[in-house]
């Protein structure tokens, strides 16, 4: 489990998360940003921000940005089937680490079924090698 923070970014001043929460994937905070922001938007309204200036910056223990969700996605979401959309960058990083991570099992994959056959051979031809050796007298 990491520790992911939560600072929230309202255009004039940044709150700072000091208590974060642990979770297991970059994945999982990006679904609890995008919750809680769905969440905050009627205090928002209600306190008169306007949410389309708000944005929640996500970093990890050592204070390093992780990813920022704009409130502005939550609009974006509203006019897709699904929430959060496929066209989010989050989302985008992940399929391109899903997609070299199964090219490098693939490798993997393929690496171990040429070692298999050569050690194959090695024993076929140690086999035949101790045919051909005349025996040792002493």
């Amino acid at each position: 489990m990491a520790q992911f923070f939560f600072h929230f970014l309202d255009g004039r001043s940044r709150s700072r998360d000091e208590l974060g929460l642990e979770l297991a994937t970059a994945e999982q905070a990006y679904l609890e940003a995008f919750a809680a922001a769905q969440a905050m938007w009627p205090e928002l309204l209600a306190a008169r921000c306007n949410p389309l200036d708000c944005v929640f910056e996500v970093t990890d223990a050592n204070d390093a940005v992780l990813f920022r969700l704009p409130f502005a996605e939550l609009v974006d979401a509203c006019r897709r089937p699904s929430a959060p959309g496929p066209e989010s960058e989050l989302h985008q990083a992940i399929e391109a680490t899903h997609v070299r991570a199964q090219a490098a099992k693939e490798d993997i994959r393929s690496g171990f079924d040429e070692v298999r056959l050569s050690l194959q051979e090695a024993s076929e031809l140690l086999a035949r090698l101790a045919k051909f050796e005349p025996p040792r007298v002493a």
